[in-house]
């Protein structure tokens, strides 16, 4: 909420490998999905930033509620998996690069569909 800026989507993804190993032990496709709208829930409000990243109480709650503005969420192609139980470390970087970049794929073929031509994706 506070973290939102008007051209970077940050999508926390580089660290969580966790459901690509599950679905290499399980054979379990993988479907990119990306949603355009949610960086516009809140406001942004500067001087939160001085107040570190608590959360307010009392009056500042109310800011705390989501605005009425449109959530789309794209579905790309799914990957196909192929069922291993014992993946290594090298597996799960692959299919998980593999992921990033139909994701970010997906990101660019549509950003604009929705006003966004000028907000870059940023993978953390």
């Amino acid at each position: 909420m506070y973290l939102t800026k008007n051209d970077t989507m940050k999508l926390y993804l580089k660290t969580r490998q966790g459901f690509v190993r599950l679905a290499l032990k399980h054979g379990a496709s993988l479907v990119p999905v990306i949603s355009f709208g949610e960086n516009e829930l809140y406001r942004r409000y500067t001087y939160f930033n001085l107040l570190g990243n608590g959360m307010p109480w009392g009056r500042l709650l109310r800011w705390h509620i989501p605005l009425q503005h449109p959530v789309v969420t794209i579905v790309g192609k799914p990957i196909h998996v192929k069922q291993n139980v014992n993946p290594t470390s090298e597996d799960i970087d692959q299919l998980h690069n593999e992921y990033i970049q139909a994701v970010e794929e997906l990101f660019e073929v549509n950003k604009h569909k929705y006003k966004l031509g000028h907000v870059k994706l940023e993978i953390v």
